[in-house]
């Protein structure tokens, strides 16, 4: 019997495997790798790079490989700057006070490659504290050069006006933008953390960029990191009976079921959130509604009915907001290539 609290699991593939990632973090360093310098100003003010070559050709986002084209193909960068940076969320630069100590906190799980991280920084006006966590050391590694060398899209294209003009539209603060400039005071910080097997060194307080006194960040963000993980064939012993997609092994203390891994991500991004907060999930492989059942209604870490039940009565993700993409129909059926919902962690 399937079970009723989350959606039928995605066949595994070999895009929920850290050795793919790991695999092409690699190879996309090594393309960069001795290539770049970091650009300097001259007397005249003017920009200089050891590379006589090097252009806007040259910037690395989501955007050459199949497991995150999907992002920029369907202008989710830009979607979710307009959404987060809108007088309507209440955590956009218009709408917190200018000392970057007041700024939002915000954490990216599975940076990549920490493009997102650069365009809220750059063109979005975040000035507060950016941690990007990835379990891919190349991903860290990539992620940090990316930063130090500024060739990511954000930082290449094109002028402070340019960049206003692209998000002078009705709803959007226009402080927001183009405040990227200053925001080396809060340095953006890239980390190797598996969120899934490294909770026991969170709770422990080992993890030294975490806002313990907040309890959580103001931001998560999610661009495909739990995609990835609907992919993995990875299994956890769980509690409850066997269910849809479920293994039951033998063991001397009696059957132990095995859950796929993606059941525990939910509730361990929930507590990833301060209270009040938001979690903002971008997905190619879900539906708006399966997004929202998954992050709703399977809490607890066992995926049990009574687990999700007693979450539900207190601490939990409830839909804030989301973005609009454009819709297409197909077969009398109304769909979008991709979503992108809005979660804010609440009490009872």
């Amino acid at each position: 019997m399937a079970d009723e609290n989350h959606p039928t699991y995605l066949s595994p593939s070999e895009l929920g495997t850290k050795d793919y990632w790991e695999t092409y973090y690699a190879r996309t360093l090594s393309h960069i790798s001795g290539k770049r310098q970091p650009t300097t100003t001259t007397a005249t003010g003017t920009a200089d790079s050891s590379d006589p070559d090097s252009d806007s050709e040259d910037s690395i986002d989501d955007d050459d490989d199949p497991g995150t084209s999907w992002f920029s193909e369907h202008n989710a960068p830009t979607k979710v700057l307009d959404f987060l940076t809108s007088d309507a969320f209440p955590l956009a630069p218009c709408n917190t006070r200018p000392a970057a100590d007041a700024q939002p906190s915000i954490l990216d799980l599975g940076t990549g490659n920490g493009s997102m991280l650069a365009l809220l920084r750059k063109r979005g006006g975040f000035k507060g504290v950016m941690v990007g966590v990835d379990y891919s050391a190349r991903s860290v590694e990539l992620a940090r050069e990316l930063q130090r060398l500024r060739i990511h899209s954000a930082y290449l294209s094109g002028s402070e006006s340019e960049d206003e003009d692209e998000h002078d539209a009705e709803g959007v603060c226009e402080e927001g933008v183009g405040g990227g400039e200053k925001a080396e005071e809060n340095p953006i910080r890239f980390e190797e953390w598996d969120i899934l097997n490294a909770e026991a060194g969170l709770a422990e307080r080992r993890v030294d960029w975490f806002p313990y006194g907040a309890g959580g960040f103001d931001i998560v963000l999610d661009k495909g990191t739990f995609d990835a993980v609907s992919l993995s064939e990875e299994t956890v012993a769980a509690a409850g009976g066997e269910g849809e997609g479920e293994t039951v092994t033998a063991t001397a203390a009696g059957k132990v079921v095995q859950r796929r891994v993606c059941e525990r991500y939910p509730g361990i991004a929930r507590k990833l959130v301060r209270k009040g907060g938001f979690l903002v999930v971008t997905s190619c492989n879900w539906t708006e509604e399966e997004l929202v059942r998954w992050f709703t209604s399977s809490e607890g870490e066992e995926g049990s009915a009574a687990a999700a039940a007693a979450a539900a009565a207190a601490d939990r993700l409830v839909v804030w907001g989301r973005v609009e993409y454009p819709k297409f129909r197909f077969g009398g059926q109304e769909g979008q290539g991709v979503c992108t919902v809005c979660f804010q962690r609440v009490d009872s």
